[in-house]
C-alpha cells in the first residue's frame, strides 16, 4: 500500500515524504512540486499510523491552507482531514489563544481588530494627543507597531531600548514609544488583540507559562511549515518552541524566493535552519514542472550571484520556450510606454486581440501609469483584483456588530457603528464618551450606558439618541 500511496512522486519528493527520523529541510524551487511533498508527507504521517490531531501545519494564507486540506481530504478522507491543526499563523494561534485567553489578562471573547480598525484606533489617539497626523500617519505609526511585535518588542519593554529612541528621532517620531503605549494599553482594555498580537501573545503564552507550552509540546507530535523563508522572529519562536521537545518538524521554503524583509521576515530563519536542527536531513526539489529551460536559466543565472543561499541548480525538462527578454527603462512612465507599444505590434503582426495580453506587477500603485497610458492609446484593458471581501466598509460595518454585541469592551467596533447607519451621533459626542472611557478607566460602552455619571455634557436630544443605540444590544 505504502508504494501505491507514493506512485507518481520522483525519486527525491518520495523521500522528502517518507523520512520521520528527525528535523528536515526540503528546499522547494520554484513549480518543483512543494505542496504536493506537503500533502503527502501529512497523508503519509497518518498512513503511518500517526494521529491527525497531532499533526500542526502552518501556512501562510487561507488560500494554501484550504488547497492543501482538500488535497489531504482526497488522499485520507474528510474525517482524518478535518482532525488536522491545518491553517495559517494567525488562525492556528488565535485558536490556541481562544483556550488560554485568561493566563495573559484577557478573555476568550476577545476581539480581533482588523487592520483598518487598528489604524484609526491609532488616528484616534494622534487626535486625542493633538499630534501632526501628517508627522505621525496611521500609516506609520502601524507599520512601526507591527514591526515592533514581530520582533517581539513589547511596549513596556520599548522605552528601555536606547537603539529605537535614537530611531524615533531620527525620523522625527520622537513620541512614538508613548503611542504605542497607548495603542496597547486601549486594546487591553477593550479586550481587543490585532493580527500581530495573535503571534506576540503565543510567546508570551509560552514564555510565562512553561507548562502551557508543555501541553502543546505534547499535543503536536509533528509539525510542518509551508514558505519557512518568509517567517518572521515571531513565528520562528513559535515553531521553535514548539518542536523543542520533539524535533519532529519538517519546513520547506526557497531562500530564492524571500521577498518579504520589508514585512518582517528573516531570510536567516532558513539560512540557520541546519544550524538549529543539526541532526537535520535536507532535500532539494530542483525540477521545476512549471516553466521552461530558458526561464529556469535566467533565473538560476540571477540567483548564483546570491552571496548567502542554499545551493540548488533548478532545471526544466520541457521543451526550451520563447527567449526571455529585458525591458530596461529610465522610468515608471516610460516602461508603460514602451509595452504599450509592443503590445500595438504583436497585435497586428501575430494577429492577436488585446485579451490575449497579460502585466503582472508588484504592488497595485504600478496600475495607474499602465492605466494613463492605455487610456491615451485606446487600447481597452482590466485590473483584476479588488479591495477583499472582508475590508469592504459594509461588511467591516455588520462585522463590527457581531463584535460589540460579544464584546462590549471593543472600543473600535464602538466607534465604528454608534453612527451607522447615521443616528445623530456626531463625532464630537463620541470623542465625549471615549475621553470620559479613557479617564475612568471604563470602555466606551459603560459610558453610553451613563454618561450623565461619567461627566459626559450632552443635550437632551444627544443623550436620546445615545441610549437608543444602547439598547439595540
Amino acid at each position: 500500500m505504502e508504494n501505491d500511496f507514493l506512485n507518481g512522486l520522483s525519486d527525491v519528493q518520495r523521500q522528502a515524504v517518507s523520512y520521520m527520523e528527525g528535523p528536515s529541510l526540503v528546499v522547494a524551487g520554484a513549480g518543483s512540486g512543494k505542496t504536493r511533498v506537503l500533502t503527502y508527507k501529512i497523508a503519509y504521517l497518518i498512513n503511518q499510523g500517526m494521529k491527525p490531531s497531532g499533526i500542526l501545519a502552518l501556512t501562510f494564507t487561507n488560500k494554501a491552507a484550504r488547497e492543501m486540506r482538500s488535497r489531504i481530504t482526497d488522499l485520507v478522507g474528510e474525517e482524518k482531514a478535518n482532525q488536522l491543526w491545518m491553517g495559517t499563523f494567525h488562525s492556528i494561534f488565535s485558536r490556541i489563544l481562544r483556550r488560554e485567553a485568561e493566563q495573559i489578562g484577557f478573555t476568550s471573547d476577545y476581539t480581533i481588530l482588523p487592520s483598518s480598525d487598528s489604524k484609526n484606533l491609532i488616528r484616534t489617539i494622534v487626535k486625542e494627543r493633538m499630534l501632526d497626523d501628517k508627522i505621525y500617519s496611521p500609516k506609520t505609526v502601524a507599520q512601526r507597531i507591527s514591526k515592533m511585535k514581530n520582533d517581539m518588542v513589547t511596549s513596556r519593554e520599548y522605552p528601555d531600548l536606547k537603539d529605537y529612541h535614537d530611531y524615533d528621532i531620527e525620523h522625527k517620531i520622537p513620541l512614538f514609544g508613548e503611542l504605542y503605549a497607548t495603542y496597547c494599553n486601549r486594546c487591553r482594555k477593550g479586550n481587543m488583540m490585532d493580527f500581530d498580537d495573535l503571534l506576540l501573545f503565543t510567546n508570551i503564552l509560552f514564555q510565562q507559562h512553561p507548562e502551557i507550552l508543555v501541553k502543546y509540546q505534547n499535543i503536536f507530535k509533528y509539525i510542518l511549515v509551508d514558505e519557512y523563508q518568509d517567517t518572521n522572529k515571531a513565528q520562528f519562536q513559535i515553531v521553535k518552541r514548539l518542536a523543542k521537545k520533539s524535533h519532529m518538524v519538517c519546513v520547506v521554503g526557497d531562500d530564492a524566493q524571500s521577498i518579504y524583509g520589508f514585512r518582517g521576515a528573516k531570510i536567516d530563519n532558513i539560512l540557520g535552519f541546519q544550524t538549529d536542527y543539526p541532526e537535520c536531513r535536507v532535500f532539494k526539489l530542483e525540477q521545476n514542472y512549471r516553466s521552461t529551460p530558458n526561464i529556469v536559466n535566467v533565473a538560476n543565472s540571477l540567483i548564483e550571484k546570491n552571496e548567502h543561499q542554499i545551493k540548488k541548480h533548478s532545471f526544466s525538462q520541457r521543451k526550451d520556450g520563447s527567449p526571455v527578454s529585458l525591458l530596461s527603462s529610465y522610468s515608471g512612465d516610460e516602461e508603460a510606454v514602451k509595452i504599450a507599444n509592443i503590445f500595438a505590434v504583436l497585435k497586428e503582426k501575430k494577429d492577436l486581440k488585446y485579451s490575449d495580453f497579460a502585466i503582472l506587477y508588484r504592488t497595485n500603485s504600478q496600475s495607474r501609469l499602465f492605466e494613463d497610458v492605455f487610456r491615451r492609446k485606446n487600447i481597452p484593458y482590466r485590473i483584476w483584483g479588488s479591495t477583499s471581501f472582508y475590508e469592504r466598509a459594509e461588511v467591516l460595518n455588520v462585522l463590527s456588530y457581531l463584535r460589540l454585541i460579544v464584546n462590549h469592551d471593543d472600543e473600535a467596533a464602538f466607534r465604528r457603528v454608534i453612527n451607522y447607519p447615521a443616528r445623530g451621533i456626531g463625532a464630537t459626542s463620541v470623542s465625549k464618551i471615549t475621553d470620559a472611557a479613557n479617564q475612568n478607566g471604563v470602555s466606551c460602552w459603560q459610558v453610553a450606558a451613563d454618561p450623565l455619571a461619567y461627566g459626559v455634557q450632552m443635550n437632551a436630544g444627544t443623550l436620546s439618541k445615545v441610549a437608543s443605540f444602547k439598547q439595540l444590544r
